[in-house]
């Protein structure tokens, strides 16, 4: 950590200065986590001018002031942006916030309240569902290989080859859990209970009464006894999950229509309106979407369109490889226990002043996009340029 702290320090020289202030929120236990959010937040400072406001506790208390926090002060004034990785989600803010992400390299959400105060929950889907249609889905046959290669590395996990092998797992999977597997099977997961009460519930009620399908519960089964209710709290591999599941019922985003399984979005996710997924308005069209769901799967058919399939891979794509900014400053997540060494080194001998992370974030901030993005989508030839790869001419 001291290795940590003279880098800093000897990265940022004197604080940031300036007409008011952005406040950076570090409470994580995660040094990933915090890195993350004072470097995001130092870019903004240098963007707007402004000083740099840490509210942390008091573990992290020295790293903030080594990236140019001023003292342990709460400001008098509304800042002049928010930086923070636990957002919360319903509150209305009159400023903009900068939502930080973990894994990858450096990823980041954002919420610009022009026209009034508003909240993530409310906003930002809907404006990252229209930055997908009018910068991702327009270059969709330039981004197509770009993703067929992230959807590759993404089911790592799930190593079935063929369609039979696919079959011959489901049997194996229905048989070790005492299911028909000739009735459609739904996968539930990522609910939170604090959440998610309403739909989950909704969920619930209609599996109990459902006669038609199976039911794999990812959390403790909501209804105990039931023949065609199961809960596989981490009983299954992927390989598993994956084959015997029909159609997915997630509270959260979801990888599963990239390759060929329908979602029901029946929770918040950034990229709900980016149309990879069913998003049910209201309780009765949950269970409108359920009833389709069951009844197609049973015929042979799937709720999954070519089209959703395809956006749902240039979505993977988007949060995997174009809103993921690689920079020399930011190690990369995996780099786990060595990730303070590492960042100690990249403080020490990177000259911030060029790094891509202050590039993407200006480019957000300027335009006002709801992402952090590793491309310049305005940019159609250097886009073009930058997704086709090279080629030898010999």
């Amino acid at each position: 950590m001291d290795r940590l702290l003279a880098a800093a320090r000897s990265c940022w020289g004197e604080p940031a200065g300036g007409d008011g202030c952005v406040v950076a929120e570090a409470y994580d236990e995660d040094l990933r986590v915090v890195a993350r959010t004072l470097l995001v937040a130092r870019a903004v400072c240098g963007l707007l001018s402004a000083r740099l406001v840490v509210l942390t506790g008091p573990e992290w208390r020295r790293l903030a002031e080594a990236f140019g926090a001023v003292g342990d002060i709460r400001p008098d004034v509304p800042p002049r942006a928010l930086v923070t990785s636990r957002p919360e989600r319903a509150v209305r803010r009159d400023v903009p916030v900068v939502h930080v992400h973990g894994t990858g390299s450096l990823k980041a959400y954002a919420l610009f309240p022009d026209q009034g105060s508003c909240s993530i929950e409310d906003e930002l889907p809907a404006r990252v569902g229209a930055f997908f249609e009018r910068q991702v889905w327009p270059h969709r046959e330039l981004i197509r290989p770009g993703a067929e290669r992230v959807a590759w590395r993404a089911k790592s996990g799930y190593q079935v080859r063929t369609d039979t092998e696919r079959r011959q797992l489901r049997y194996y999977g229905c048989a070790r859990l005492g299911l028909d597997p000739d009735r459609p099977t739904i996968v539930v997961f990522g609910h939170a209970p604090d959440r998610d009460a309403e739909l989950f519930g909704t969920t619930a009620e209609f599996a109990a009464a459902d006669e038609s399908a199976n039911w794999l519960f990812l959390d403790p089964a909501p209804v105990a006894g039931h023949p065609r209710i199961r809960g596989v709290t981490g009983g299954l591999s992927a390989n598993l999950l994956w084959s015997m599941a029909d159609v997915g019922v997630t509270f959260e985003d979801s990888d599963l229509p990239a390759f060929g399984i329908p979602v029901i979005q029946a929770g918040w996710s950034e990229g709900a309106a980016c149309g990879a997924t069913h998003v049910p308005g209201s309780p009765s069209e949950h269970r409108l979407l359920l009833g389709e769901a069951v009844a197609r799967h049973a015929k042979g058919e799937s709720l999954l369109g070519p089209e959703q399939r395809e956006r749902a891979r240039l979505w993977l794509w988007l949060r995997r490889c174009g809103a993921d900014v690689p920079s020399q400053l930011v190690p990369h997540w995996e780099h786990g226990d060595d990730y303070a060494q590492a960042l100690a080194v990249n403080l020490r001998h990177v000259e911030h002043d060029g790094d891509p992370l202050y590039g993407a974030v200006a480019r957000m901030w300027e335009r006002r996009e709801p992402v952090l993005t590793r491309f310049d989508f305005h940019d159609p030839i250097g886009l073009a340029t930058t997704l086709t790869p090279s080629r030898s001419t010999r």
